[in-house]
């Protein structure tokens, strides 16, 4: 588990190449650059495989499982109780509050903005504006996905101020007061850095694949498809129990979940030009559903002896699911790079060491951190796609991405060469996170082949 992922290990080398903290803005130009964790790390100085560079996203972690419970508890105990009890047994929660990026301190920042909107709504007073601006700034720093909560959460003031009777001077100094920061700080962002913007790639998921997968995920979907499909359908029919619950009340929150759950999210193409629609990406909506799911868990456990039977049902369900993908998170980290790397350090015959990838940038960039980090000056040769030897490399790295099965390709395969190589060593990755990696080996040409 502690084995940093690459995505962490790109931040941390993005943050490397800076000549100031100020460059986290106006230099980086990379999608992979959460401003505020590059921030956290470049304060922390360059420590290589260093845990520690996830004490941020830590920290917001369990500040959102508190905020969680705040949330909740201004409708009554076990709204409070079963919002906590989700947020704090979530797999998807648990993974991104363990992993050193922008997407805990996204959670936990949406969860503050939210709060400071519904405080307001009782109380209307200039505190609660300030609060939502710092807050709204700030998940802007975390992760550009924050501008999903922002889309989301205007409508619902503006109904919310109609309902009150308020003035329209009244309603747009409220706007005003509420969201000219966040939006002046977004178009600054775009001047000094998203238009610079560059992807840095992965496998394409268009954003109905990734919607769905998310849907499973909130009640705790493994990579099995059928078992996403049952636990994806349970979610849906929960959300819809949650806004129809809503409605009934005529509280005017259906508005922003249904936004924020719902229409935002899957608006997102509409926005931006990208096919990397992961779960991660999701992650505001994501964490909506789970505060939705807690209300109509504590209505159900309210309202008699079968409705405390389906929610404990449910509970427990929910425990099971996420439980055995802790248990992968445990078990398999982010897929071992480490493993991998002294693996090959302690039995190669070859010196120097020389291997290749199934996939040249990701591979390099991978084993690289770590071979550096770990074996300091020992010489290693990478051979690319373009430069691969007629000897071959002696190792050559396979992966796949986590939402699939740590399946390796074959036992044994031939280059262009016709260099022959077996799998030697299998490392899976937990969901969600890292990539399974399949580690071959050159071998003697078999007798008859």
């Amino acid at each position: 588990m502690n084995d940093l992922w690459m995505d962490e290990i790109w931040s941390i080398e993005l943050v490397r190449e800076l000549h100031s903290a100020l460059g986290v803005f106006t230099q980086t130009h990379h999608d992979n650059n959460h401003y505020l964790n590059s921030l956290f790390i470049y304060f922390c100085g360059q420590r290589g495989d260093w845990a520690g560079y996830r004490i941020l996203s830590e920290i917001a972690g369990i500040g959102t499982i508190v905020l969680a419970w705040i949330i909740g508890a201004r409708r009554d105990q076990w709204t409070a109780f079963f919002s906590m009890f989700l947020v704090s047994f979530s797999y998807v929660a648990i993974l991104y509050s363990s992993e050193a990026r922008g997407y805990a301190p996204l959670v936990f920042f949406c969860f503050l903005c939210f709060l400071s909107l519904e405080s307001f709504f009782d109380k209307p007073r200039w505190q609660m504006a300030a609060l939502f601006s710092l807050s709204a700034v700030l998940g802007l720093t975390s992760h550009l996905t924050f501008i999903i909560f922002l889309s989301a959460s205007l409508i619902w003031p503006w109904l919310r101020l109609f309902q009150s009777e308020s003035t329209l001077a009244g309603i747009a100094g409220w706007t005003f007061a509420f969201y000219a920061i966040p939006l002046f700080y977004l178009g600054a962002l775009y001047l000094i850095d998203l238009r610079y913007l560059q992807i840095g790639g992965g496998t394409p998921i268009s954003v109905l694949d990734g919607y769905g997968a998310t849907l499973a995920w909130v009640l705790g979907g493994p990579n099995a498809s059928w078992l996403q499909r049952f636990t994806g359908a349970i979610t849906a029919v929960g959300l819809i129990a949650g806004l129809a619950m809503l409605i009934k009340e005529r509280s005017s929150e259906w508005v922003f979940f249904v936004s924020a759950t719902v229409v935002v999210p899957l608006s997102m193409p509409l926005f931006e030009h990208g096919t990397l629609h992961y779960v991660r990406y999701f992650i505001v909506a994501f964490a909506f559903m789970l505060l939705l799911l807690g209300r109509v868990l504590a209505r159900l456990w309210q309202s008699g002896s079968v409705g405390k039977i389906a929610s404990a049902l449910f509970c427990l369900l929910f425990v099971a699911l996420n439980g055995q993908d802790v248990g992968s998170l445990f078990n398999y980290g982010r897929c071992h790079l480490a493993d991998a790397v002294r693996f090959m350090a302690d039995n190669s015959k070859e010196q120097p060491i020389s291997f290749g990838g199934q996939q040249d940038f990701r591979t390099q960039f991978m084993l690289g951190f770590y071979w550096r980090e770990m074996m300091g000056d020992q010489p290693a040769n990478y051979y690319d796609h373009d430069h691969w030897p007629t000897e071959g490399p002696e190792w050559v790295v396979f992966h796949k991405e986590s939402f699939t099965q740590p399946i390796p390709p074959g036992k044994r395969f031939t280059d262009k060469f016709g260099n022959w190589y077996e799998l030697v060593r299998t490392y899976p990755t937990a969901p969600l996170s890292g990539v399974h990696l399949f580690l071959y080996r050159k071998i003697p040409k078999p007798d008859g082949a």
